[in-house]
């Protein structure tokens, strides 16, 4: 197990989409620096490890939100407002590239089977009317237009957020009390890779709620231990394995992959 990838954004990671249409192992990252009112879009390629493009913004405003990375294609919603947020069209980018392929004004987006997109307007009677349209124009296809969904090519393994009042929460605090001599507090994330043991921990250090991943094997040997955040509370899904790659965010806005 070892190191393969380590950014640190401007901003704080807000948002992370892979692309599971791709056999490049695409991951879209939105990140928003709340003080200079910036929100920015990037895109890592772990098949060669390096980034894509880095901090887009194509319409330079806050009112930008990531929908997902689909086949090669960053797909991004237009907003009117974030206190009251209403979709106003749809907003394709090359994941490569960073450029402009197409937008759809006043459309909403519903899913992406890969190679089309299904969205949909509101129409004077307050009723949605849906159409498709092709990901790689955005061109709306016939309504005889039949596609097949592709296949993924890789798969996503989240973790399994476990409370302190979840039965299986004492097994995983007299693990971590083993190995460690620490005892977790209010939750973990877990999750089992190959001949992996992977779990996010939360322990006090005086007033401050230290958040932390550990890697073990089977055999119980430590393979990492990494001190994630000093955070107030306890989030979800802390980490997440791609493609055979562990993937974490360190202190809010540092990307980290280790290949497992």
């Amino acid at each position: 197990m070892h190191a393969t990838f380590s950014h640190t954004f401007e901003g704080k990671i807000w948002n992370t989409a892979f692309d599971e249409f791709s056999p490049n192992d695409l991951l879209a990252i939105e990140t928003r620096n709340e003080s200079t009112r910036k929100v920015r879009f990037s895109v890592v390629n772990f098949k060669k490890q390096q980034i894509e493009f880095e901090d887009l913004n194509p319409e330079n405003t806050w009112w930008l939100g990531m929908i997902g990375i689909f086949n090669e294609k960053l797909l991004l919603h237009r907003y009117s407002d974030f206190q009251k947020p209403e979709p106003l069209g749809i907003i394709a980018i090359d994941a490569f590239t960073g450029a402009l392929k197409w937008r759809l004004d006043e459309w909403i987006f519903l899913n992406c089977d890969g190679e089309a997109i299904t969205a949909f307007q509101i129409n004077d009677e307050s009723q949605p009317v849906y159409e498709s349209f092709d990901l790689k124009t955005g061109v709306k296809f016939h309504k005889n237009t039949a596609k097949t969904p592709l296949n993924t090519q890789t798969e996503v393994f989240p973790s399994v957020h476990y409370t302190e009042n979840n039965e299986f929460f004492p097994a995983i605090f007299k693990f971590l009390y083993r190995l460690l001599g620490i005892e977790a507090q209010k939750a973990v994330d877990y999750s089992e890779f190959q001949d992996k043991i992977i779990i996010s921990y939360y322990i006090y250090r005086g007033n401050s709620l230290n958040n932390y991943l550990l890697v073990t094997d089977r055999k119980r040997n430590i393979l990492l231990n990494d001190l994630i955040a000093e955070t107030d509370g306890v989030g979800i899904d802390t980490f997440s394995v791609y493609s055979k790659t562990l993937l974490y965010i360190k202190n809010k806005n540092q990307l980290v992959s280790y290949e497992i």
